[in-house]
């Protein structure tokens, strides 16, 4: 990132700032593994084809044969890489389960790409949005490219729209302090999330899921509360240095997570966790199949199918389809009985009541337990292992044994440290409007006495094991 910003001062060319950015976007992608770079240029190429042929063609037919290539070649990428080799273990065990004898297709075991549901995604909204009249196709190669590659965010997200990022591709960057220190602040927000939060409550998630079975209720809820915190400091802590890191270089990347553990509702943790793909699937998934305009049968319907898909992306396996599943189930439910349909950041005038409040807290305690009980189910891959703690999950059984718990090999005061700091910025954020917003207004020594103390906690607090981000498996 220093590199691209020493570059960028020097390169006041728009055209040229857009190959550097490019090239730094390619060479960042082939430092894990060049051979995959050949993807994302296969997909830029047939993208910008599709869309050239999309707005150039003069009947629909021809838009949407255009538009079926675009959308076949994506998600054909992704079933190759990311689930012919589940597909096909899947097949070998019904069919030993019922012939018996040998396994029928042979074993396929590909290495799975980094980001390809991201920039297969962001790259298909492309030509959708084109197909539906809702932006003018991008006559620049170079431009597109960058929109499909840009290295901040190229790995996990956020899943950018082409109608809000290739618009800031036509000016020409201009690095400015204000953008550089914002940026730096919302990195460093993120660096705190990534590396002294979740990979520091890693190894417990861990070692309570590597085993589960006969672990007590009490060790399989901390484990769900665990693994609830650290992906959601990993999977948010990439996004704030995504976001951070854009922003340096002057670009405005939307945000991907806003305080989901505060929602009320179901619907309303899907507005907050993972923006970018929640709206994805809301804008291109389920509002084609029809969205709530259908009848209330077909809603739930629509609302369930987009959801099991929803868990599919996330990964090649059972679990993830239960997890979108169970989601797609609640929020049916929900709609079903009303819930969930306040609207978002609406509060009353007037000062809510015991009873009110009491009521809130309650509706706040069960869905926090329900997001958490989904939590174990896209945790825990091994079947066996998932009906257990589902159950154990669902059916407290009070033993508190700490010798049952099996946390011998983890520091209890590191745990509890944890747990108890991010549930206290999590509080302190959502009621401030987010501590990001409060260190853009510091100046001077005061941003800098944060920065070091910040900086201190990094060293001192830095794991010894290297644990990569949760979402660069999807």
């Amino acid at each position: 990132m220093v590199a691209v910003l020493l570059c960028m001062a020097f390169v006041r060319t728009h055209m040229l700032q857009i190959v550097l950015l490019l090239a730094a976007s390619y060479i960042f992608y082939m430092s894990w593994n060049p051979t995959f770079i050949l993807l994302i240029l296969f997909s830029t190429v047939n993208d910008y084809v599709a869309g050239l042929g999309i707005a150039g063609s003069k009947t629909r037919r021809a838009r949407v044969c255009w538009l079926l290539m675009s959308c076949f070649t994506n998600l054909g990428l992704l079933a190759v890489f990311k689930y012919l080799g589940f597909f096909v273990a899947s097949v070998n065990q019904v069919w030993l389960a019922w012939y018996g004898g040998s396994a029928v297709l042979p074993a396929v075991a590909l290495t799975l790409p980094v980001g390809i549901s991201f920039f297969t995604f962001q790259s298909m909204s492309y030509t959708i949005d084109l197909f539906r009249g809702e932006i003018k196709p991008e006559r620049s190669f170079m431009r597109f490219a960058l929109y499909v590659a840009f290295f901040p965010q190229l790995v996990a997200g956020p899943i950018l729209r082409s109608k809000e990022f290739i618009p800031q591709l036509r000016s020409v960057v201009e690095l400015r302090a204000e953008n550089l220190l914002q940026g730096c602040n919302q990195f460093l927000v993120g660096l705190v999330k990534k590396v002294i939060i979740a990979d520091n409550i890693a190894p417990l998630v861990n070692q309570i899921f590597a085993a589960p079975q006969g672990s007590p209720s009490a060790a399989i809820w901390l484990g769900a509360l665990a693994f609830g915190i650290q992906i959601y400091g990993d999977f948010s802590g990439y996004s704030d240095m995504a976001i951070g890191s854009a922003r340096m270089l002057g670009f405005h990347i939307p945000r991907n997570f806003n305080f989901p553990y505060a929602a009320r509702s179901i619907t309303d943790f899907w507005r907050r966790w993972h923006i970018s793909l929640s709206t994805w699937l809301r804008d291109y998934l389920y509002i084609p199949l029809g969205g709530n305009r259908k009848g209330r049968t077909a809603t739930y319907r629509n609302l369930f199918v987009t959801m099991a898909l929803g868990g599919l992306w996330h990964g090649a396996g059972l679990n993830f389809i239960v997890w979108g599943m169970y989601h797609g189930a609640l929020l049916a439910v929900e709609r079903s009985v009303g819930f969930g349909r306040q609207k978002e950041g609406v509060r009353s005038a007037r000062p809510a009541s015991f009873w009110a409040r009491g009521k809130t807290l309650v509706v706040w305690l069960l869905i926090q337990y329900l997001v958490f009980l989904g939590w174990v189910i896209f945790r825990v891959h091994n079947w066996s292992d998932l009906t257990y703690c589902v159950r154990k999950y669902v059916f407290f059984d009070f033993n508190f044994d700490p010798g049952a718990m099996g946390l011998s090999g983890t520091n209890p005061f590191v745990t509890v440290g944890i747990i108890l700091v991010f549930v206290l910025l999590h509080a302190i954020s959502y009621r401030s409007n987010g501590l990001i917003h409060h260190l853009n207004r510091l100046r001077g020594f005061q941003l800098g006495l944060v920065w070091m103390v910040v900086l201190l906690c990094l060293m001192f607090l830095w794991p010894t094991g290297r644990t990569a981000f949760i979402y660069f498996q999807f």
